[in-house]
């Protein structure tokens, strides 16, 4: 039977989809992609996605070849850094947003009587029977569903948003921080939570004898720390999805979080650049007034 190949319909759906998927793995990640960079990668993905349907081969060079593409995918919309767990999760991301466009393709078919087609191990919106607007309307309320679904965490996450005050070495500063259930971070030495902040937070509440030490982040030059500073340094292992790691942390003179004094330690996160506007994470526990 001919089937009939909407390029521009197939591209704009994929777009979209690629798009969703990048964005929604990037806020996994806590990750600080630009929307140029993540339409980019989108755009590359969709390319893909229409070359796709007349590529010929062997079954394992087309899979190693989507993969290729995945990877360039995440390379361009966030970098080199972690490029694997990053494709890892945005394989998972599609996989859940696929499910979703099945879902709603699902119904739209057995409303018009429409077809799907399965092409190179995937869906395609193919079929010489599908009007031209079905494929375009889906894609919109998948990523009308997304979108809303995103601002509606953001006013959560906003609601849980509180102030925190820093005391250090005769410095105050006052910080916005997210309140997070999933930071389980303590001290080894003391049991005290740890709150995640961002490098430039952290950076500028420290003494300047330890700036240079925190900023390079190189353990190995902990014997160069005055000696009456040792005492406000501390070592956090540390476990994320981005794989096993060692904290610096730090022992300030106080923490105030909602007008109550706390025993916490800080610590800095070099990967990111701001936890959706906020500068730090702060483990629930010490939010509870």
């Amino acid at each position: 039977m001919k089937q009939i190949l909407y390029g521009d319909i197939l591209f704009f759906v994929n777009f979209t989809m690629d798009y969703l998927t990048l964005f929604i793995t990037a806020g996994i990640l806590h990750r600080s992609a630009k929307p140029l960079r993540l339409a980019l990668a989108a755009a590359l993905g969709a390319a893909y996605g229409v070359a796709s349907c007349f590529m010929g081969g062997i079954l394992l060079f087309r899979i190693a070849v989507n993969i290729m593409v995945s990877f360039l995918m995440c390379y361009i919309a966030f970098g080199k850094r972690k490029l694997l767990p990053c494709c890892a999760l945005f394989y998972g991301a599609g996989c859940l947003l696929g499910g979703v466009m099945t879902a709603i393709y699902s119904m739209v078919n057995s409303i018009s009587g429409t077809r799907t087609v399965f092409v190179d191990g995937a869906y395609r919106t193919v079929s010489g029977d599908i009007p031209l607007g079905w494929m375009a309307l889906i894609a919109a309320i998948t990523a009308a569903a997304a979108i809303a679904g995103g601002q509606y965490e953001k006013r959560k996450r906003t609601a849980r948003d509180i102030g925190f005050t820093v005391s250090s070495q005769g410095k105050k500063v006052c910080f916005t921080g997210m309140c997070d259930s999933g930071n389980l971070l303590t001290d080894p030495t003391t049991g005290k939570p740890v709150i995640i902040m961002t490098e430039k937070a952290l950076l500028s509440l420290l003494p300047e004898k330890l700036t240079e030490f925190f900023s390079l982040g190189d353990m190995t030059k902990m014997t160069e720390i005055p000696v009456e500073y040792i005492k406000y340094v501390r070592l956090i292992p540390s476990k994320s999805i981005n794989g096993s790691s060692v904290l610096i942390g730090y022992v300030p003179d106080s923490v105030t979080v909602n007008g109550i004094s706390k025993a916490a330690i800080l610590a800095s996160c070099k990967t990111v650049s701001d936890f959706g506007g906020c500068d730090a994470l702060i483990p629930e526990a010490l939010c509870e007034k």
